[in-house]
């Protein structure tokens, strides 16, 4: 058989194979392409993909595996803990290869208030009902209720390190709000500092407190915020403050505030440093973790998405449209 006969038949042979009912399901698969992170559609009760590459990404359709999702709290790019009406419990939402879920024994779901540790090791939720705190530590794989905190006051907003033993939370007084640091090693609570109006906590990955303060436009740190807990003003509206909705630490410990009344994000490098402004014609709702240095500035899905890209010292902020369904 001559070369050209041999091509036609391989080619012809190759065709009939792709459009083959199995083969299709396989090429259908690989062509799906990357996957950013998820994000929550409160109105369908779905988690939804955000398919492609930063800068060019779409929402894909929701997974069916997590139905009546209620609440969705990001972990990494592979995994989130859901409330779902289909279990008492939390889940745990694995979604790399088959979409699984393990329910965490002894935590309730839909908490009031919920916050991943940086790299999603731990994380905290809160439930107003009982006024309690409870930690789950060993995610995403392994979670487990590592104990909590009974309180007696509403909290506000908390944040939780990345080993589970360091919680930092804020607590609404008559007047303003304070802010309180729990340690496994010590085992009951502390005051740390007053706030005029906590609106973001992130723990850095080397256990400092960085807290927005919407209602006196401030940014500052609580260094050792399980040690010493020294406080330090870090930003104020001289320096672009301006209603802070949140705040963000990246796997490299860079920090990221929202500020809602600018619509700009401020940068600032570990040390508190501020390093640079970002505009975005969004509206910031808070810094919200979709995967490894990379954080949602918006809420919701019905408009578009605005996210930053983290991920090196060349921030942007970049887009993803609504879904067309």
């Amino acid at each position: 058989m001559s070369a050209p006969a041999v091509r036609l038949l391989a080619a012809v042979t190759l065709l009939a194979l792709v459009t083959t009912p199995t083969v299709m399901a396989q090429f259908s698969s690989t062509l799906s392409g990357p996957v950013l992170g998820y994000v929550h559609d409160r109105n369908a009760g779905k988690v939804r993909p955000v398919r492609g590459i930063l800068g060019s990404a779409t929402v894909g359709a929701p997974v069916e595996a997590a139905p009546n999702v209620s609440q969705l709290l990001t972990l990494d790019v592979r995994h989130a803990i859901v409330s779902s009406d289909t279990s008492p419990e939390l889940l745990a939402l694995r979604l790399d290869g088959e979409p699984s879920s393990t329910a965490i024994a002894g935590i309730p779901r839909n908490p009031s208030r919920s916050a991943a540790s940086t790299l999603g090791t731990a994380a905290a939720f809160y439930y107003s009902d009982t006024q309690q705190i409870r930690i789950v530590k060993g995610l995403p794989r392994e979670p487990q209720d590592a104990g909590g905190l009974q309180l007696d006051r509403p909290v506000t907003q908390l944040a939780v390190s990345d080993d589970g033993t360091l919680l930092v939370y804020a607590i609404r007084e008559p007047e303003g709000e304070t802010l309180h640091g729990w340690t496994v090693s010590s085992g009951s609570p502390r005051y740390l500092t007053s706030a005029a109006s906590v609106s973001g906590i992130a723990i850095t990955r080397t256990g400092d407190a960085i807290v927005t303060d919407r209602g006196a436009n401030e940014v500052f740190a609580i260094w050792d915020a399980g040690g010493g807990a020294v406080r330090k003003l870090l930003a104020d509206t001289t320096d672009g403050v301006s209603d802070p909705a949140g705040v963000g630490v990246s796997s490299a410990n860079r920090i990221y505030v929202a500020n809602g009344g600018s619509s700009t994000l401020l940068v600032f490098e570990s040390s508190g440093r501020v390093l640079k402004t970002l505009p975005c014609s969004c509206t910031m709702a808070g810094v919200y973790l979709l995967r490894d240095s990379v954080f949602r500035l918006t809420e919701g899905i019905a408009k578009t998405i605005f996210l930053v890209d983290a991920s090196s010292a060349d921030e942007r902020i970049l887009f993803v449209p609504p879904p067309q369904d």
